[in-house]
């Protein structure tokens, strides 16, 4: 293919209206790249742009000790490029060459529909685990393990309900209680952030809170699907110890698989390169998708060893 001309535009000269039109239709569009979710959980964000917006490439960027540097923000699984034609894996790599040298420092994952030269690049393998939920229910439930049989009666038998909630709030503090120890590394300014994203999300009706609640009403599990592009993305999933106990997550699932079944959605898990997790997702018959995370260190080689 021949070589495009890739611009770098700033925040502020983006186009929109434009950049989510593309991120509407395409193949691997996903929530996170859209400039509503952008604006709300980066610090800073910019692009790089290829024809009318036809490929677009999202940077959220910071600047520390003087050095600016691109970085992949929390609960934002995957950004890179997108079009609504295929991306040639040529072209990931100019887009990753067109990043502009002030970025000293690159860390972020690409999406699924992006592929590098191996040769060419410093990457990573990461696995998520996508279930389509378009065949009937009883088809979807056929995949799932034995194990994941056990614990959805195991919750039913403990008398755990599922309901919906419109609780921010709540959720925010709930989640921040039970992930505490498993994430220490988000802050209280990321679920700040977090939850403007859900206010949107819930406002635009692009998402909903699951919760699984005890006979008392106690709050045991919770998730928030942050759903476009025919796909509901299970974020910030959290259990507190009885939870966890009774095998309400199980049921939770289970419930929005039971709502969602012969429509066109597809539950992305979002993760995990963790056995243990991934055995979870996989239990539900979901089926592992591979994306790359890239690294490329620019920093003086002094910071760099700093770095590695």
């Amino acid at each position: 293919m021949s070589k495009p001309e890739i611009r770098f535009v700033a925040n502020r000269d983006i186009d929109r209206e434009k950049w989510d039109k593309c991120i509407a239709q395409s193949s691997f569009g996903i929530a996170y790249a859209y400039s509503w979710f952008l604006d709300r959980i980066c610090d800073n964000w910019d692009a790089l742009i290829s024809g009318d917006y036809l490929y677009i490439m999202p940077l959220a960027n910071k600047r520390k000790y003087g050095i600016s540097y691109i970085y992949q923000p929390f609960f934002t699984q995957q950004l890179g490029i997108f079009s609504t034609i295929p991306c040639e894996v040529a072209l990931i790599g100019q887009f990753l060459n067109a990043i502009p040298s002030k970025f000293k420092l690159i860390n972020l994952n690409l999406n699924l529909g992006n592929s590098i030269l191996e040769a060419a690049f410093n990457f990573r393998k990461n696995t998520t685990y996508h279930l389509s939920l378009n065949s009937k229910l009883d088809e979807i439930q056929s995949a799932y393990n034995t194990n994941t049989k056990r614990n959805i009666q195991k919750a039913i038998q403990n008398k755990l309900s599922v309901i919906i909630s419109s609780d921010i709030n709540r959720f925010i503090e709930f989640t921040k209680t039970n992930l505490r120890t498993k994430a220490p590394e988000v802050k209280n300014h990321h679920y700040s952030v977090f939850q403007d994203i859900i206010r949107f999300a819930l406002r635009n009706k692009l998402g909903e809170i699951d919760l699984v609640v005890n006979e008392k009403n106690d709050w045991l599990s919770a998730v928030f699907f942050l759903k476009t592009n025919h796909t509901s993305i299970y974020l910030a999933a959290s259990s507190n110890s009885e939870g966890i106990e009774k095998s309400a997550m199980f049921l939770l699932i289970d419930n929005f698989i039971r709502r969602n079944a012969g429509s066109k959605l597809t539950l992305d898990f979002e993760g995990s390169n963790i056995q243990g997790i991934a055995r979870f997702y996989a239990g539900f018959g979901a089926s592992p998708q591979t994306y790359l995370s890239v690294h490329i260190n620019s920093l003086p080689w002094v910071l760099r060893l700093l770095k590695k």
